[in-house]
């Protein structure tokens, strides 16, 4: 869809209404009804902020291993889709976890961003869990048009509102060209957000990518009124040579390690640079038809 205007949108999650099948013009811009209502409000208005939650990813005992993006579906609109495997072997509450396409993702602790025209960041529910070695798939538009498309229900869609809506500029959608994903880690109060896995799906403009967050510093609505800076990123995260055609997906087909920046001195979770992964070996370069629900056994050690 073309990206126009910078009018800040603010939605509440609440329930949309069934649309389409997975016709597609070839352009996000071509929706058969709206996904839900919007509520306008003055920019830097945010509802909903999520209240301080612990920052731990399992219980004592298990193996708490970052989350991973594992495939993404740009077009057509209907069967747009982003999925999130879990390689651990404990569960994962995800009630502080944020799924974004919005390069400005991490000035979240200032207040929420500006952005681009179909951008979007969405919060999980309180009670969201991503399972052991589970994978869960999260729909732009309505569980009912995924569902057509795939045969199978979703776990979360954003036009459904079981994703808890941040932020977004208009209706939330994937550009079809490429878009910075990303899923990122906040407990509502501290200075930083933290980085879990970025992929640049797609060959995406410049509005739509990766955009440089080294050295801001940023003071969080705690009660420490010290600001604090992010570390720098390599930014070496490379957008796709094309997009995958309306129908095909893109595919996580190996894991971080050795690919990534892992000294613990950046951005991510664990203190990678998830900014630096070589996604050209880590992801598909030839797309194929999308499997949502499914990962190779690889990603799920």
């Amino acid at each position: 869809m073309n990206r126009a205007g910078s009018l800040l949108i603010v939605l509440a999650a609440t329930g949309g209404c069934a649309r389409g099948s997975m016709a597609d013009s070839g352009s996000d811009a071509a929706l058969d009804a709206p996904r839900g209502p919007v509520i306008d409000a003055p920019a830097g208005t945010a509802i909903d902020a999520p209240d301080a939650s612990p920052m731990v990813d399992a219980p004592s005992g298990g193996t708490a291993l970052p989350l991973l993006l594992t495939e993404v579906v740009l077009a057509p609109s209907a069967g747009e889709f982003i999925e999130i495997a879990n390689p651990g072997s404990s569960p994962v509450d995800l009630s502080s976890y944020y799924l974004t396409d919005a390069g400005g993702y991490f000035r979240l602790p200032g207040g929420p961003p500006t952005l681009e025209a179909g951008d979007f960041i969405v919060r999980f529910p309180a009670t969201a869990m991503i399972p052991a070695k589970g994978v869960i798939t999260i729909a732009l538009d309505t569980a009912a048009s995924f569902t057509t498309a795939y045969g199978a229900a979703p776990t979360y869609s954003l036009a459904s509102g079981t994703m808890t809506m941040v932020v977004t500029n208009g209706v939330a959608s994937l550009t079809n060209g490429g878009e910075l994903i990303a899923l990122v880690r906040w407990d509502g109060t501290s200075d930083l957000v933290r980085d879990v896995d970025i992929v640049i799906a797609g060959a995406p403009t410049v509005a739509n990518g990766l955009v440089d967050k080294s050295g801001i510093t940023l003071d969080g609505p705690d009660s420490d009124t010290t600001a604090t800076a992010y570390k720098t990123d390599a930014r070496t995260v490379a957008a796709q040579a094309t997009a995958p055609a309306s129908g095909r997906s893109t595919k996580r087909t190996a894991l971080e390690t050795g690919y990534e920046t892992q000294t613990g001195a950046g951005n991510g979770l664990t203190g990678d640079d998830e900014t630096s992964e070589n996604t050209a070996m880590t992801w598909d370069t030839t797309f194929t038809l999308p499997t949502p629900g499914t990962v190779p056994t690889g990603l799920l050690p």
